[in-house]
This record gives structure tokens, sequence and C-alpha cells, in this order.
């Protein structure tokens, strides 16, 4: 369902049968809708996604070799203002082919794209594994360096039950920028610290990216609410990680 506003977020979809996660995207979806936000729920078994070939042409040079439908999506993605990802639990995880398209956003983690926009998780299962799907893309959460905002999960004895406002709050004021700002967890204080060292000694490509983002200097990503211990904390890791990594030989890349 589709609604005229300022406000525009994708909504994914990774099974290949429209039943429970189509169910509890498509009821994400209205809610948003009543609250004069667009959506699009991209069903990934719809498109030509294919594996990564882990060449890293991406990382070391921008782009990506493979022909296919990714980069539709992606920049879908990069266009919307927040991005709801829901996966039904396959063995203890995430489907198989999410977790093929998270692999081909391999250059975000270097540059990314989708920096502070808002992220929702939606896992169901009829039995167990939501704990550590949601940990799964929590991780590549943490490295696109989104701004999290919680999960929505069904298990066998909630699936009938209705999705409720109070469950999507966090997410629709994080897309309407109302808050004082994302407050990061030490551990994506710790990544975007990592990343920031490895822009600034290792490739060429990603310290442009970062200077032109403004993020060299800053300790997370602006309009953040890193608090004066985190900061701190990542600026000094950021310091000794610039020690510690050694610059590449550009004559190597």
């Amino acid at each position: 369902m589709e609604c005229s506003s300022l406000n525009s977020v994708i909504l994914i979809n990774s099974s290949k049968r429209k039943k429970n996660t189509y169910m509890i995207l498509k009821e994400i979806s209205e809610i948003l809708n009543e609250n004069d936000i667009s959506t699009e729920i991209i069903n990934l078994h719809d498109y030509n996604i294919k594996f990564c070939n882990g060449c890293e042409v991406c990382v070391k040079n921008g782009g990506c070799p493979i022909k296919d439908d990714t980069e539709l999506i992606l920049k879908k993605i990069s266009d919307s203002d927040g991005i709801v990802i829901g996966t039904p639990v396959y063995l203890n995880n995430m489907s198989g082919i999410l977790k093929t398209f998270i692999d081909r956003t391999c250059s975000w983690f270097h540059r990314s794209e989708v920096y502070q926009k808002p992220v929702l998780i939606a896992v169901n299962t009829r039995g167990s594994g939501i704990k550590n799907t949601k940990k799964s893309i929590d991780e590549v959460l943490i490295q696109w360096g989104v701004n999290r905002c919680g999960v929505v999960s069904r298990t066998g004895t909630t699936m009938k039950n209705s999705i409720d406002k109070n469950e999507v709050s966090a997410f629709i004021d994080a897309i309407k920028k109302e808050g004082k700002g994302y407050k990061p967890s030490m551990k994506e204080i710790f990544t975007y610290n990592m990343q920031r060292s490895m822009a600034n000694n290792l490739f060429q490509i990603d310290r442009g990216y970062w200077e032109t983002k403004g993020w060299m200097d800053k300790p997370y990503f602006p309009e953040s609410n890193s608090g004066i211990i985190k900061s701190t904390f990542g600026e000094l890791l950021y310091r000794f990680m610039c020690k510690v990594i050694k610059p590449i030989d550009k004559n190597k890349i």
C-alpha cells in the first residue's frame, strides 16, 4: 500500500510464501500509512539476486561487477527514510535469500549508504530461534551504522495477534525525527571507530567517503547522542587503532 507523504519506508519480505512474514509486514505497513508514511513491500524472491563472489571490487574500487536486480533494491533502500527487515526463522537464523542479499551490501561496512536510517526487524517462527535470528541481523545493522529501532516478533502461540502501534512507535518516532537523537551502544561505538581507523589507514576510497561525510573527526555519526563517556572511549579507540593498523602499500591494492 502506498500513500503520499514526506516519508517513505521499504519493507523487505524474505519469505517465498506470502504468509506469516508477509502478513506481519502488511500490518506494519498499514500502521505506517496511518501515520502518513508511504510504504513499499519488496519480496526478495521476485527479484534476481545472485550470490556475492567475494571479489572485493565493491570494497576496493566501488561498484559491483555482478549484473542483477540487487542494485535496484539497494537504491530503493538508500532513497527511503526507513527499513523494515522481515524474515521467517530457518534453522535458528534468517532466511537464505536474506543472507544472500545482505552479503551484497559488503561495501556498506566500509562506506555506509544507510547510516542512521531507522530500521525495524520483523521475525516469526512456529517454534524457536527468534533470539538468535534477531542477533544475526543486529550484527549486520551495527555494521551498517543504522538506527536500530527494535524487533516485532511472533511465535506459534502469538502468530494471530495483530501488530500493535506501540510495537512500531520507536520506529515511527525515529522516521519523523522525534526525540533527542539516537543513543548508540558501546558495541556500535566500537564498530564505528574500528571502521573509522580503517578508513584513515587502509583504502583511499574509504577515507575520501568519510571525509566527504564529515565523519573522520567524529566519535560517532553526527546528530547521535553518544554521551561523553562513549564519545571519549570511541576517540581513544580510534587513536589507538590508527597506530595499530598499518597503511596498505598503494602499489599492492
